[in-house]
């Protein structure tokens, strides 16, 4: 969403058709959808026109199209100037750093003080860990046109990963279960240097499940209080890879006067292998805090994760979880997960992707201890994610998945929804406010289930 707000500048001829002249000045005022269809249209009288082609794939670019895009490019043939710069600033927007910067440093380093030149490599180098590597392009483009849209907007694009933050979230979830947890809290991430960041935060969750239920304090009463805060740091040493390390402690309280202490923590690795892949593995203690009775059991668990991305083309996108959680009651976790996105709608408003997700979650033993343990849980569901433009700095997501499930008491599968919504304001602002709401339905051995959760987010970058 971010990339699209950068429109970059379309070349200017000294004599054009009026009818693609008519589209320039229409794509020109933001109209994008409008100019395309009119450059389409031009194209289709005129289809060897190499300027047409070229500003076809622009446009296409510029509404988040990249797919279409380069197959335009490799359709037109010429492999001029334009049309490298266009693909490195193509990849750039779609994320693929090492393809960008492979387009566009040998333009660069011929000639360092080009606006064009300058702007494109600073798109390109501003990806991965460390955006710092963007600046002296950035400061080229700035330097030649200090005022121009494109080059604020890069600016922005350029030096907003590189600001601390303060961030305030605040979150409420409630089931059917009569479960309700609510926390606030507040994280800190501070830039120390090119390569370090230091982390903490702080926060407060009450959980609270009637006293009379399955999922009652096992001290009694119905409420749980628990205080979190941690320290940590992120060390980035190349644009590919960061390593994160968090320490923590935990307090409970509730009713009749219980307490209990422990310490959570969380090592992480993180690396971009490719422009197509990219992992990241981590190893976790923490409370498990499914219910308040899990959570007054002391119950802790010990982890380790992979998550996986393939990126299949421009298209399609392949995301995976591998998990295994040995828990302090004598049970142990492992969870499967895959989830694949197919980029099939992109325009100047919306884009809209399709996909499927596949789930498998088993446990060792049901010890009956406040939480789902099921022998093996399997789920499919089709997917749809949908990204509304508001604004440049405003934007609203829609994600959604209604499929089937089935646990090893079930005669059959059974229906299983999850919808979220997200409403993000201030996306290259200092200030930010991101709104949730999401609602699921499921099935399992405590009877019908369906959950609701809402959050809002304050984030103050500097």
């Amino acid at each position: 969403a971010v990339a699209l707000a950068i429109a970059g500048p379309v070349r200017a001829q000294a004599a054009v058709d009026p009818q693609l002249q008519q589209a320039r000045e229409v794509a020109w005022a933001g109209r994008t959808d409008e100019a395309l269809a009119m450059t389409d249209a031009y194209l289709a009288q005129h289809p060897d026109d190499a300027d047409a082609q070229l500003d076809r794939a622009t446009y296409l670019a510029w509404i988040g199209d990249y797919a279409k895009a380069i197959e335009t490019l490799d359709r037109r043939g010429s492999d001029d100037p334009a049309a490298r710069q266009l693909r490195a600033r193509i990849n750039g927007w779609d994320g693929r750093r090492d393809a960008a910067l492979a387009l566009s440093a040998p333009a660069y380093e011929a000639n360092p003080g080009d606006y064009d030149a300058a702007w494109t490599q600073a798109l390109a180098a501003r990806l991965g860990n460390r955006p710092e590597q963007a600046l002296p392009a950035l400061q080229t483009v700035l330097a030649l046109k200090p005022e121009g849209k494109d080059s604020q907007t890069l600016a922005k694009l350029v030096r907003l990963p590189m600001y601390s933050s303060l961030a305030m979230p605040l979150s409420r979830y409630s089931d059917s279960d009569d479960i309700e947890i609510a926390s606030f809290g507040i994280d800190a991430d501070l830039r120390l240097s090119d390569s370090w960041r230091l982390l903490g935060g702080s926060g407060l969750r009450d959980h609270s499940a009637p006293a009379s239920g399955p999922f009652a304090p096992l001290n009694g009463g119905d409420t749980v209080d628990e205080s979190r805060t941690y320290v940590g740091a992120r060390y980035s040493p190349s644009p590919k890879s960061a390593f994160e390390f968090v320490l923590g402690s935990t307090r409970l309280s509730g009713d009749n006067g219980f307490s209990d202490s422990d310490s959570f923590g969380r090592v992480q690795f993180s690396h971009q292998a490719s422009d197509a892949f990219a992992y990241t593995l981590s190893a976790t203690r923490d409370r498990v805090a499914f219910s308040p009775r899990a959570l007054s059991a002391g119950i802790t668990s010990n982890g380790a994760s992979a998550s996986l991305r393939w990126r299949v083309g421009m298209r399609d996108s392949i995301n995976g979880w591998i998990a295994f959680d040995d828990y302090s009651d004598g049970n142990n976790r492992h969870m499967v997960a895959v989830d694949w996105r197919h980029a099939t709608v992109r325009s100047a408003k919306a884009n809209l992707d399709l996909g499927l997700q596949g789930e498998l979650v088993g446990y060792s033993e049901s010890p009956g201890n406040g939480y789902y343990s099921p022998d093996r849980y399997q789920r499919i569901a089709p997917t749809l994610n949908a990204y509304f433009k508001l604004s440049e700095e405003a934007g609203l997501t829609l994600s959604a998945a209604v499929g089937v499930q089935r646990d090893e008491t079930f005669d059959n599968w059974k229906r299983a929804s999850d919808v979220s919504l997200m409403l993000t304001v201030g996306i290259l602002t200092h200030w930010q406010l991101v709104g949730s709401v999401g609602y699921s339905e499921r099935i399992n051995e405590f009877g019908r289930y369906d959950g609701t959760n809402a959050g809002l987010t304050l984030r103050y970058r500097f």
